[in-house]
């Protein structure tokens, strides 16, 4: 039986042991140095219970199955493994060591989550769950206690795959019934009964109740003895009535009931749909809500605010899709989700717009590979014309003190991603935002010009002409774009830049970050959730700078 003390070196002197960061039903994870690297990182291994139990072999395999299933991840919200390897007769995986804490604890500390914060880390996790699901995986233990924050830059990461099955959509299977009381839903009861996407919605519409009211829900199988859920809002009047209902509806006592995806759910919190639900749910009659045509305010309601634009991965062909909210009109549809429709800053996030035709000429699945990756070899590209392009003025000194000799290194060397990356903190730090993780509209409105320019330049100059906020603006002003928000216009923007495909709104892992990326691809701040009502509030500050 083996447990590491502090001090205690393993694996031929590469790590270092400092303490136990905590310890579960079955797994025990240490904080480590590595020795090579000087890096903190978190190696989890089993426990010394489940180390003395006769089974303990049976237990190893599903851990070495959970250690390599996450090595496979590469997603920026799910727990990063760098290495599996064995101690003796244990094995172990070393992982990303993440020291802002769990959002159980941390909702705690705070008395509870803003809306807008907790809709921000919902999008985060859903962002992960879309990508395993993806590849056939459930998690099957989503909750509070499982997702950790990244103190570096405030984001959410999924962690503990310990329960995590792979699946076929809607197909019986037997799996454990393994669970967490309050966040599993009622399919986890049974060991076979099927599974699907809507299983970890309901884990996830859960945690979003949770961190919102500090109630955990009632379990699944006593409302299946007929007691109710009660509503969150009861719990905490200050919740919007779209998120009250949205969470119901992932809430759905039976799988039937609830959104197939991830990406569907996510929707139900930010588009003009009408969330019917059924007659087993507390609200048992359709809810709609109207509110009047007003612009959009200039800065965030108490209860909606910018979240992380995550829109929907492509979705799978091969699953089948079953049909949950019956009213034709208003029907959830993923493909036509804009993450980024300002309407979801207005106090009531529930927006009438009619449904428009994009232009988009990409079929799917010519655009992505089987993998989920685009197939950067098939998307038509718009070169800028090197008889036209005109080298920038020499680059302008910054306003407020900020270092711009990073950005230029990467951008010189043409290292695209890196330099979007160190785009967006540059911006959040010329106004003091690092913190919130995004720009709301009143302070993007004094955006300091000479930076704003700088990085315009910067863009230019290394890009020769091809990326930048000018380039952003010229096609911009050329679909008609003016201050005003029109959703025709930013889906024209989003098709004629390369951030929606077919239809569907890309995920920022999805950009191209090569010479093959369409004119004015890069930098992705106006996509990517940085700026309250993004590309009208970055191209007001461009006109008035300009």
């Amino acid at each position: 039986m083996s447990y590491w003390k502090t001090g205690q070196i393993i694996q031929k002197g590469r790590y270092v042991i400092d303490k136990v960061l905590g310890a579960g039903g079955a797994g025990i994870t240490y904080k480590a140095r590595d020795i090579q690297t000087q890096n903190t990182v978190a190696i989890k291994t089993l426990n010394a219970t489940i180390q003395a139990q006769p089974d303990f072999k049976k237990h190893q395999e599903r851990f070495i199955q959970e250690a390599f299933r996450l090595a496979k991840c590469n997603h920026t919200h799910v727990i990063q493994v760098d290495d599996v390897c064995q101690e003796g007769e244990l094995w172990c995986m070393v992982m990303e060591y993440i020291d802002g804490g769990n959002l159980e604890t941390l909702v705690k500390q705070k008395g509870g989550f803003q809306e807008v914060e907790a809709i921000r880390y919902i999008y985060q996790i859903g962002s992960a769950l879309s990508y395993i699901h993806q590849r056939g995986i459930l998690h099957r233990d989503v909750k509070p206690a499982n997702i950790m924050r990244r103190n570096q830059n405030n984001e959410a990461v999924l962690i503990d795959f310990g329960l995590a099955r792979d699946f076929i959509e809607d197909k019986t299977q037997i799996h454990t019934n393994s669970r967490t009381e309050g966040f599993a839903p009622l399919e986890q009861y049974s060991r076979n009964a099927k599974r699907g996407a809507y299983t970890d919605v309901y884990a996830l519409a859960a945690t979003l109740y949770y961190v919102l009211t500090l109630q955990i829900p009632f379990p699944a199988q006593f409302r299946n003895q007929g007691i109710s859920l009660i509503p969150p809002k009861q719990h905490n009047p200050n919740i919007s009535d779209q998120t009250n209902l949205a969470i119901l509806k992932g809430m759905e006592l039976h799988s039937e009931h609830r959104p197939d995806s991830i990406a569907e759910w996510l929707s139900m919190l930010t588009e003009n749909v009408t969330i019917e639900l059924s007659s087993s749910s507390p609200l048992n009659r359709k809810q709609e809500i109207e509110i009047p045509q007003e612009d959009i305010p200039t800065k965030p309601s108490s209860t909606r605010s910018p979240v992380m634009p995550l829109p929907p991965l492509p979705p799978t062909p091969s699953k089948k899709v079953r049909k949950v909210v019956t009213t034709s009109h208003n029907a959830v549809d993923s493909t036509t989700y804009d993450p980024l429709s300002p309407k979801r800053f207005q106090h009531n996030p529930i927006a009438s717009s009619s449904t428009l035709q994009t232009n988009a000429t990409f079929e799917q699945d010519q655009i992505f590979n089987d993998d989920g990756n685009v197939n950067e070899s098939l998307i038509p590209t718009e070169m800028a014309n090197p008889q036209t392009f005109a080298e920038p003025q020499p680059i302008i000194l910054s306003e407020v003190g900020l270092d711009y000799t990073k950005l230029e290194e990467l951008l010189s060397n043409q290292a695209w991603r890196k330099a979007d990356e160190e785009t967006h903190k540059l911006m959040l730090k010329a106004v003091n935002k690092v913190m919130e993780g995004w720009i709301d509209r009143s302070t993007m409105n004094s955006f300091p010009c000479r930076d704003l320019q700088t990085l315009d330049q910067l863009w230019m100059k290394y890009s020769r002409g091809k990326f930048g906020f000018s380039v952003q603006k010229r096609i911009y002003q050329s679909l008609g774009g003016k201050r005003v928000y029109d959703k025709k216009t930013w889906e024209a923007v989003g098709d004629r830049l390369g951030w929606r495909m077919n239809g569907i709104w890309l995920f920022q892992d999805y950009l191209i970050y090569t010479e093959k990326a369409p004119q004015g691809h890069l930098p992705s701040v106006a996509m990517s959730g940085l700026l309250e009502r993004g590309i009208y509030t970055l191209m007001s500050r461009m006109m008035d700078c300009n």
